[in-house]
């Protein structure tokens, strides 16, 4: 079952000035409006890869589960604070 604090994946997209390149087990991302880069590691950047492959919040949830030891519970709240965290330096938003 959907978590509703993590139904706003279906709600944004990734801000398309923003760059991102996989690197081994990490995710560089550049903001080119702010010129600053991001790294993500281990579930960040597996996070992130769902959020931008255009699967929807159960999707993303479900792999997610599916790929890492978390509880889903743990696992809600962890999301509802990266997405937070990725809408507060804009490189995520609303469509």
């Amino acid at each position: 079952m959907e978590n509703k604090s993590i139904q706003r994946i279906d709600e944004m997209k990734i801000n398309p000035n923003v760059l991102f390149r996989r690197l081994g087990d990490e995710m560089v991302l550049f903001h080119l409006e702010n010129d600053h880069f991001y790294e993500l590691k281990g579930p960040a950047a597996r996070f992130w890869e769902l959020l931008q492959s255009g699967q929807d919040a159960d999707q993303v949830r479900r792999q997610m589960l599916e790929e890492f030891a978390v509880s889903s519970d743990e696992f809600d709240a962890e999301a509802e604070s990266f997405l937070a965290s990725l809408e507060k330096e804009d490189l995520i938003q609303k469509p």
